[in-house]
């Protein structure tokens, strides 16, 4: 659970890495909630409504915190900056075709994002358990021409591809 005492003075420090670090470790399947919840969130550690506006937005505009809307809506942090809209245009275009060296299929999600998306381990971890948390993925047993093995299938809605 997030130490409230811990981001008001994150908040105060004014480090925006440190801070979406911290609340990565604190919310490692994300934030549950609306896009309020990121704003709330900040409330109540001190900071008043326009402050906690701004900072909700600054984590967002540099790539530390990602709303995921639907069904099941949350934010999801990453300690390096993410573009989400880069991930789905790459799922979109690339994932049928990639083949990890990996034979698990989550490891092999991990690998995909690592090398697309030019991060580490750590950070593709806390992308995947967000989409995952979110219900953007699942596992499923495929079978295709040269292989039959389970798979990582992505499934944005509608809601997020309208909003990224």
């Amino acid at each position: 659970m997030v130490d409230l005492d811990q981001v008001k003075e994150l908040l105060a420090r004014g480090d925006v890495k440190a801070l979406a670090e911290y609340l990565a470790r604190s919310y490692p399947h994300g934030l549950v909630g609306e896009r309020d919840a990121l704003v709330t969130l900040f409330m109540k550690a001190g900071l008043g409504h326009a402050d906690a506006v701004r900072w909700a937005g600054r984590l967002e505009e540099e790539g530390h915190a990602h709303h995921l809307p639907g069904a099941r809506p949350r934010w999801v942090f990453t300690g390096k900056p993410v573009s989400f809209k880069r991930l789905a245009e790459l799922v979109r275009s690339e994932w049928g075709a990639f083949v990890g060296a990996s034979g698990e299929a989550v490891e092999e999600a991990l690998e995909f994002f690592e090398r697309h998306l030019g991060v580490d381990h750590a950070t593709a971890q806390e992308i995947y358990r967000g989409l995952e948390g979110a219900g953007y993925v699942s596992v499923a047993y495929q079978e295709g021409p040269d292989f039959a093995r389970d798979r990582v299938l992505f499934e944005f809605p509608e809601v997020f591809l309208k909003q990224v």
